[in-house]
């Protein structure tokens, strides 16, 4: 399927803005993930490319074919569209068994009854449900009525499959265990999917383009490991991780070759990245973002702070720590699973290369990566 493009796409429920003026590009074969807060406007953005939800104004295309257009009055209906659909409910056929469920497209399709046999053992196999084909909805767990669901879905050889929040109604292991089988399908087959989800694990751990969407509006759309290192701007670095990235307000007192910025009583001197800095202006507010695997614990090599242990968040594999000095509070992430006790004082530096400088005004980012050469107390 060649690439999903939306044009100007908005959608209005009286002075509610669900889709404020979106423009996007979804490319062919990709995974990819619609992430943002309750609210944002991805179910509707998918809704509206399904043919579920027809959008105020815009254009949506599939390559040539133009599928909606509000200036033409042009909107084709779902069936026309070729997608196939997952709700965040199963929405599985209660009195139809597994293979009834997943070759009721099919017989819609009016496809012999050889070739559906064929084609929903094919998809059992992939989902590994063949031995329930004969089962009901009500026999199974939810994650096997998810892969009955998916399996419905991917029947019919659809060329892009809508996905929205399909994992929510599952456990962890089994959250993870889909994911997986998510990937593979998508290797195997090739297609385009389109996933709807508020959960940055997912969407980083599957996708291969991440779109963050905010108020109806896109604020970033990258590969997941870009987004995550490289956010545009404070509200996609303070989304996407877990935990949320560590900011400090300050202000610039200094800034030429290295950037003299004052968070609370911190003299933080950094050196500009040598790309993608934009300039800055003496007394210019600033927020300086660290994520916690970037903070150092007990850097014996300036430069350096010493700051408390305020508590330990032990999580199995990982111990974050909660850092304070002052009224300053850092969470840092532990090299080892281990527990420093409350109330030790250790060094802190940050890695170099990895500190985020934004916008104080605007949120933007306006520094790629810059590194901490002195860690001083406002005098």
């Amino acid at each position: 399927m060649p690439d999903i493009k939306l044009e100007n796409l908005t959608k209005r429920w009286g002075d509610v803005v669900a889709v404020d003026n979106l423009n996007l590009t979804i490319p062919d074969r990709s995974f990819t993930c619609l992430l943002g807060p309750s609210g944002c406007g991805k179910t509707t953005t998918l809704r509206m490319i399904a043919g579920l939800e027809e959008p105020t104004r815009g254009r949506i295309s599939n390559g040539d074919k133009l599928v909606f257009c509000s200036e033409r009055g042009l909107s084709l209906s779902p069936d026309k569209r070729d997608v196939g659909l997952i709700f965040q409910s199963y929405a599985l056929w209660p009195h139809m068994t597994v293979f009834q469920n997943i070759a009721f497209g099919l017989e819609m399709k009016k496809m012999s009854r050889s070739e559906i046999e064929e084609r929903v053992r094919e998809v059992a196999g992939w989902m590994q449900i063949d031995e329930y084909l004969q089962r009901y909805p009500s026999e199974l767990s939810g994650g096997q009525q998810q892969r009955v669901a998916l399996a419905r879905s991917l029947a019919p050889r659809p060329n892009c499959l809508l996905m929205d929040e399909p994992l929510s109604n599952l456990d962890a292991k089994l959250r993870m265990d889909m994911r997986t089988e998510l990937k593979r399908i998508h290797a195997e087959t090739d297609m385009t999917i389109v996933y709807v989800t508020h959960d940055q694990l997912e969407a980083i751990s599957m996708a291969t383009t991440v779109m963050v969407m905010k108020e109806g509006k896109l604020e970033q759309c990258d590969e997941p490991l870009k987004l995550y290192k490289y956010p545009n701007n404070l509200f996609v670095a303070d989304f996407v991780g877990s935990p949320s990235i560590n900011l400090l307000k300050g202000k610039v007192i200094e800034g030429h070759d290295v950037w003299t910025v004052q968070c609370y009583d911190w003299l933080l001197s950094l050196k500009k990245a040598p790309y993608g800095d934009t300039a800055v202006k003496n007394g210019q507010e600033v927020v300086v973002g660290v994520r916690c695997e970037d903070i150092l614990i007990s850097s014996s090599e300036p430069p350096y702070i010493g700051m408390l242990v305020y508590s330990n968040l032990p999580t199995g594999s990982d111990t974050f720590v909660r850092l304070r000095h002052e009224g300053t509070l850092l969470t840092a992430k532990l090299p080892e699973p281990d527990i420093i006790p409350t109330g030790s004082e250790i060094n802190v530096s940050f890695r170099p290369g990895r500190v985020l400088l934004f916008d104080g005004e605007t949120g933007k980012r306006i520094s790629d990566g810059t590194s901490l050469v002195n860690f001083q107390i406002a005098s």
